[in-house]
């Protein structure tokens, strides 16, 4: 019998000048920011955030329609 090979979770850090954030930390801010706007998080079907570390936000489409940005640091 073959053991099975646990999936390996990465963790992704964005370091920027002499700024550094976790990815992971980023997309729970886009969801966060997305529910304070009055939306409900089981809501989401489909999440995209596009980092642009050089204006310092992060900008996220949910559910091909809903947009937002959110301070990245």
């Amino acid at each position: 019998m073959e053991k099975e090979k646990n999936e390996v979770i990465p963790e992704v850090v964005l370091q920027y000048r002499q700024y550094e954030v976790n990815i992971d930390d980023v997309v729970a801010r886009v969801k966060a920011h997305y529910v304070a706007k009055g939306h409900k998080e089981v809501d989401i079907e489909d999440i995209q955030v596009y980092v642009k570390p050089e204006d310092f936000t992060a900008y996220y489409v949910i559910n091909d329609g809903i947009v937002g940005k959110i301070n990245l640091f």
